[in-house]
Formats: structure tokens, sequence, C-alpha cells
């Protein structure tokens, strides 16, 4: 496995959770929740920078079935708008469930549903991360290479 960070994220039409790896990638921690307004772009540049990831994963919110969904086409033009600035590997990562099992974890630590709306979307993108980070340990596909 190469060294280095990698970042996860999980698209939303008003927020994006952001998470990432030690450079071990050993654990994988929230990093932020950054609203999607025109600010964006910078926003995503500043935090690209920073982070300087191996590769970035953006999770894909497919039907149960297996098939995209409407939000699929979404996630994949926020994937899109990422390679303008960044270009490592980008992945799209299967999300089916990620936001409910966030907030199914956040109910099991105590949290309301109101006290978890800060951080649903970074617990949401560590569970995407985290995914990514299983395949690729794995040695299997790590999601739909863009």
């Amino acid at each position: 496995m190469k060294s280095g960070r990698r970042i996860g994220f999980d698209f939303g039409e008003k927020r994006i959770g952001v998470a990432t790896t030690d450079l071990e990638s050993i654990l994988v921690s929230p990093h932020a929740t950054i609203l999607n307004d025109e600010k964006l772009l910078v926003k995503l540049t500043e935090i690209l920078s920073e982070i300087d990831p191996v590769y970035v994963v953006v999770g894909n919110p497919m039907h149960l079935s297996g098939l995209n969904s409407a939000k699929s086409k979404q996630a994949s033009e926020f994937a899109n708008l990422i390679r303008s600035i960044f270009s490592g590997p980008i992945y799209l990562v299967d999300e089916r469930l990620s936001t409910s099992n966030a907030y199914s974890q956040m109910r099991d630590s105590g949290k309301s549903e109101r006290e978890s709306k800060s951080v649903i979307d970074q617990i949401a993108a560590v569970n995407i991360l985290e995914s990514a980070l299983l395949s690729e340990k794995a040695g299997n596909s790590i999601g739909e290479l863009l």
C-alpha cells in the first residue's frame, strides 16, 4: 500500500462531509463539513492542498438495487469538479446506507438527530473512506475510477 493520506467526501446538496486518514492510513478521522456553496472550489482547493492525498474517494449514493440514482449523477459531477484541481486518482465508492448508518452510530453513542446534524456528514464520509481503505488493503477495487 502506498504511503500517504487519503481523503473521502460525502457529497450533499447543502453540505459535504470530509474525512481523512493519517499518513500510514491506519486511522480514518472526521475532518470537516463544508457548505456546498459558491465558495466550494476554493474550499476544496485548500483542503486538497493541505492534505495532499494519495487518492480521493467520493460516495456514490446508489439505489439499494445497485443501480445509479439521480444523486449519483450529482456525486459524479462533484468528483469531476475535484478533477479540475486534483490530478491523482479519484474513485466513486458505493455509499448505500452510509448516512443512515452514521445516524445509527450517533444514536448508539447517545446523541440525538439534532445533536448529530453538525457532524453526521463527516461520520458518513468516515464510513465511505473506511470502506475504500478496507478494499484497498484487501487488494480489491477501491471503487469506480474516474
